[in-house]
């Protein structure tokens, strides 16, 4: 820990930061967003003569920030360029931007995003998304055997349409994602089931939504997401893969009252996923009523979920969906929220917690029967926010993923396999943590979390062994995470960030093992030569530590990259 202090004082003095995400390849999202386009009120247009009217009386519609603080305005706000008053074009000319980096692993991002329409009622635009990697990883485990490629390949192109009316907004979106990539964790001198082949997955979605606004009618806001999913193999490389359709669709109908300072609403939605084959198919409904009430300096939501439940047998749950937000004073806030439900634990919700889940099988449903988070946000003091949080929640069924479900290889009857497959157990998890962010100095801003973890696991059975005491596999007992950018000038920028999660544990041939900690720092750099291009690099794991993401999946060592974003 003593490492830890000295990085986190370093990086106080630092230029800024950007982290590492979890994902032990680097996986790296970028989003292209429109920008916000204001536009003036024609007074030209007005052709007819005032006229007198009887005064309509209505109370103001104020809506509230939902975190309170105070800040310090960046200097460019409180002293604007003069040559930019009155004459500066109020939009974004450019309707196309590229963007890419390359660095060692052949760790490849690539951006591409085209506004095809930007008027004021409709826009639509195109994105292709890449990021890549195929590089030789090392294991971690004593002795330290030898290292593995690998390979993880995502190809996303979507295209999404956005109408605006009077009184309502549709959207809808069309994608594409193209996923390759190998089971690459440690096989302990085993013969690897997969060999190193690259698994295929393709997701295809379509999207509308429909959503309208008024302050006096019944209001509606929905949507139907609907995805259909292939693999290349399954439990062998002979066996054909998981392929099904998941349809996730919600409608909910809305009446303000009280001068639209309140509404009663009741939300709809259904959940089902149905797979092509022997996989048990899963399905829940859930009716939500709610009550949503605002006051000057408050807002609360009183509601419960009524969930109906079919994967097997029908069960029927009640959980309550409710939260509150209290304005102290001006800039300090209290908090609470407390909901329910359940976790589907679909074959795409789980790889979207690690694409190296058992190719086949299925994960049971989990159910959260409290989920409960509170905290106060406070920012009296000029330049600085401090947030103070905590929670606890009670989960059956959660699942923890070990690499090949804990078990080593020896087995004749029951071949190793190099993939992470689950153990169940109910789960009790609190948590107490704080944060701090600030821009006392307006070009560099900076914000530090940290959150302490406290785990309660019962009834957990591996390899049809019960586990006495056992721990909370693969959750961090402590996070910490620092982040900041300094803006030198008005073309280059600096950013810092450091990331660790220690106190992890795993279990794999009947014992449990402490993981190392994940103890990550980067830095990174922007330098804009033009408003249309810009230059970037970026350092990650400085530190050159050696650990694993899941147990027998290690992260890439030292790694750095560079490119250029380019707007047209």
């Amino acid at each position: 820990m003593k490492r830890v202090y000295i990085t986190v004082t370093a990086l106080a003095l630092a230029m800024g930061l950007g982290a590492q995400t979890q994902d032990s390849l680097l996986r790296r999202q970028l989003e292209l967003e429109r920008d916000f386009n204001p536009t003036l009120l024609d007074a030209n247009k007005i052709t007819s003569l005032p006229a007198l009217r009887e005064p309509t009386v209505q109370k103001a519609n104020t809506n509230y920030s939902t975190w309170a603080g105070r800040v310090t305005p960046p200097l460019e706000i409180a002293l604007p360029k003069p040559g930019e008053i009155m004459t500066a074009i109020p939009y974004n000319t450019k309707k196309g931007h590229l963007a890419f980096q390359a660095g060692n692993y052949a760790n490849l991002d690539g951006l591409f995003g085209y506004r095809l329409l930007d008027s004021q009622e409709h826009q639509l635009g195109f994105t292709y998304l890449h990021n890549s990697t195929n590089g030789d990883v090392n294991f971690v485990q004593s002795p330290i055997p030898e290292g593995n490629k690998a390979y993880a390949m995502d190809n996303t192109g979507r295209l999404k349409y956005h109408h605006t009316a009077d009184e309502f907004a549709l959207d809808m979106q069309f994608s594409y994602l193209d996923s390759r990539f190998n089971y690459y964790g440690n096989s302990f001198e085993a013969e690897r089931h997969f060999n190193n082949e690259k698994q295929r997955l393709g997701v295809m979605n379509a999207r509308v939504g429909l959503e309208t606004d008024s302050p006096e009618k019944l209001n509606l806001n929905g949507f139907v997401d609907f995805k259909n999913f292939t693999t290349k193999f399954g439990e062998t490389l002979a066996v054909p893969g998981i392929k099904g359709n998941q349809i996730q669709a919600q409608v909910g109908f809305s009446k303000p009252f009280k001068e639209g300072d309140h509404k009663a609403g009741i939300d709809g939605s259904l959940f089902t996923t149905l797979y092509k084959g022997d996989l048990r198919n899963y399905s829940h409904l859930n009716a939500a009523p709610y009550l949503q009430l605002d006051g000057l300096n408050w807002n609360a939501r009183l509601g419960v979920d009524v969930l109906f439940k079919k994967s097997g047998n029908l069960q029927v749950r009640v959980v309550p969906n409710a939260g509150i937000q209290w304005g102290v004073t001006d800039r300090t806030s209290l908090y609470a929220h407390v909901h329910g439900g359940y976790n589907p634990n679909t074959y795409l919700c789980m790889l979207e917690e690690s694409r190296h889940v058992a190719p086949f099988g299925s994960v049971k449903p989990s159910f959260t029967l409290l989920n409960i988070e509170g905290g106060v946000k406070i920012g009296e003091v000029s330049g600085f926010r401090f947030d103070i949080l905590g929670g606890f929640s009670k989960t059956d069924d959660a699942h923890f993923l070990l690499l090949n479900g804990g078990q080593a290889p020896g087995d004749a009857s029951n071949p190793f396999i190099e993939i992470l497959r689950p153990v169940y157990a109910n789960l009790s998890h609190s948590f107490i943590g704080g944060g701090m962010s600030t821009n006392v100095y307006a070009p560099l801003q900076l914000s530090l979390r940290v959150k302490k973890n406290f785990y309660n696991v019962a009834g957990l059975t591996i390899n049809e062994v019960d586990i006495s005491n056992p721990k909370a596999y693969n959750k961090p007992g402590i996070e910490l995470d620092v982040q900041g950018t300094w803006q030198a000038t008005n073309s280059l920028k600096f950013t810092a960030g450091y990331r660790f999660e220690g106190d992890r544990w795993s279990y794999f041939d009947g014992k449990e093992i402490e993981m190392g900690a994940i103890n990550d720092l980067n830095v990174g750099a922007v330098y804009a030569i033009s408003d249309a291009f810009s230059l970037n690099v970026k350092a990650n794991n400085l530190l050159f530590e050696h650990y694993d993401i899941w147990y027998g999946y290690p992260a890439q060592g030292f790694n750095a990259s560079g490119g250029f974003t380019f707007s047209f």
